[in-house]
């Protein structure tokens, strides 16, 4: 069922959106400026399902590629977006019928609709995450698959990017046990990091595979989360509550950050932040490991929760998100487990995007197998 955005829920669309963008996403600040001004007035942004597409159209998704802590200190480029946007148009062989996010979290989340707002078209109730993941490879459309040879671009803040030929339709993995993708998120990777850690990605889908592949719900999700902070804050309520309540969640721990330990390499923020709880959860210790999102949850030495599950933190007295990229010592969070798409936990998905993808030899369980 269709449903409309108008700039009175842009702040909360982005609040929600950074709750599961679980520390990643990019900080959605500058974007929802600009959003507020393209849907001032009466403007208002249709949102559909992908089932309201024509059978025979496309839709188009633009993404930044790079690290948080990045997009934090540049802002989201209007030429970069718009100069992907004409490429990919330019090669469809078939009607535009709406835009879409290729991740749900934070600036991502935000990028769409300024496109769509000034193309006067809808915007998909859904995502390819249904949270964020720092690689290419880790959505619903590589793991599954999709129409080959649809056009991409890639840009930045002059303009388009040369493609680099060993990126081009490099959907197949190099190895067995390599997820599908990988290749085009090496490719894709490298070139970030020589064009200073951001730079953004245009693609376009046809019907048929968004039907199968979209995580559906996930604007719908967001605004819900984001009305509940909001809500709660109006009424002096718990805001960390109305999280939990609004998207099914978990509260894990309430504490002080500690210690901070990152680094940047390979275009993504690596890092662990560790906390000690506070009031009724002093005593107990919490860290939690991050590669632009955070990934895997230790409490008291046993591992609590783990990816495709969303793990985020949020303050404790505001409910505001915590993204990695602004992560210090002294700020008092609350950490959260919400359920993943059901999309994310299959074997095939788990491959791309379960703790072994990271790195990490731990098994999945799902938040809701877990002991209270």
């Amino acid at each position: 069922m269709s449903f409309e955005i108008r700039s009175s829920d842009i702040t909360a669309l982005a609040l929600g959106s950074s709750v599961v963008g679980c520390g990643g996403g990019g900080n959605s600040y500058y974007g929802q400026l600009v959003a507020h001004r393209l849907l001032a007035g009466d403007v208002a942004l249709r949102v559909i399902d992908v089932d309201e597409m024509a059978p025979e159209s496309f839709a188009i998704t633009p993404a930044a590629v790079g690290a948080p802590l990045v997009c934090l200190e540049k802002p989201p480029s209007l030429l970069a977006l718009h100069a992907g946007l004409e490429s990919v148009r330019r090669a469809l062989r078939g009607p535009l019928s709406a835009f879409f996010a290729a991740e749900i979290g934070g600036l991502q989340c935000v990028f769409p609709v300024l496109l769509a707002a000034e193309a006067g078209l809808p915007l998909l109730d859904g995502d390819g995450m249904g949270r964020a993941f720092p690689e290419l490879q880790m959505t619903t459309f590589s793991i599954y698959g999709t129409t080959r040879g649809l056009p991409h671009a890639l840009s930045g803040d002059r303009g388009l990017i040369p493609p680099d030929p060993a990126g081009q339709d490099s959907s197949e993995p190099e190895s067995p046990d390599d997820p599908p993708g990988i290749r085009f998120e090496r490719a894709v990777r490298k070139i970030c990091t020589a064009h200073g850690g951001l730079i953004y990605l245009t693609s376009a889908f046809d019907q048929k595979s968004l039907s199968r592949t979209l995580v559906r719900g996930s604007i719908s999700l967001a605004l819900r989360i984001g009305r509940a902070i909001e809500s709660a804050r109006q009424g002096n309520r718990d805001p960390v509550g109305a999280i939990t309540q609004a998207a099914d969640g978990k509260r894990f721990i309430a504490g002080k950050v500690v210690d901070v330990e990152r680094q940047f390499r390979g275009g993504h923020d690596w890092g662990t932040v560790r906390l000690e709880g506070v009031e009724e959860d002093r005593g107990q210790v919490a860290e939690i490991a991050f590669k632009n999102e955070y990934l895997i949850l230790n409490l008291n030495g046993d591992v609590a929760l783990t990816v495709p599950d969303l793990i985020t933190l949020a303050e404790t007295e505001t409910g505001t998100p915590v993204s990695t990229d602004i992560l210090r010592p002294g700020l008092r969070v609350t950490v959260l487990g919400l359920p993943a798409s059901p999309l994310l936990t299959t074997p095939a998905a788990l491959k791309s995007v379960g703790p072994g993808a990271f790195g990490y030899n731990v098994a999945y369980v799902p938040l809701r197998q877990r002991s209270p």
